[in-house]
């Protein structure tokens, strides 16, 4: 199993991958170069996908055990943000599901992926 130290760790290179590139959206989107509308979606996942390859390459088994925590915890952040900031729909638990699903395959990979 995976420890809350590493799932911290990954949380928290998760967190500066995802502020980098929304200032880089962000610098793109103001001088409008293209549109940034699909970058939106698609940064959050492959940003959870990295992160849940690298949990699943430190868990000793059970690797899908530990994208769930992960994508867990990651979904129930943006949940609560959501809550307050934004109402909550179907589209965006729509998201969220497919969220926690790239983490879980993620790390699957992940953990088949480590030397024997």
């Amino acid at each position: 199993m995976i420890s809350i130290k590493k799932l911290l760790k990954s949380f928290l290179y998760f967190t500066i991958s995802i502020l980098i590139s929304s200032i880089i959206l962000t610098i793109i989107d103001y001088f409008e170069i293209f549109n940034t509308s699909i970058l939106k979606l698609i940064i959050p996942l492959i940003a959870i996908f990295i992160q849940s390859f690298i949990i699943g390459k430190k868990a000793t088994k059970l690797g899908y055990l530990a994208g769930l925590k992960f994508g867990g915890i990651i979904i129930s952040i943006f949940i609560l943000l959501v809550l307050i900031l934004d109402k909550f729909n179907l589209k965006s638990l729509i998201y969220y599901l497919i969220l926690l699903l790239t983490s879980t395959l993620g790390s699957m990979l992940g953990n088949t992926k480590t030397p024997k």
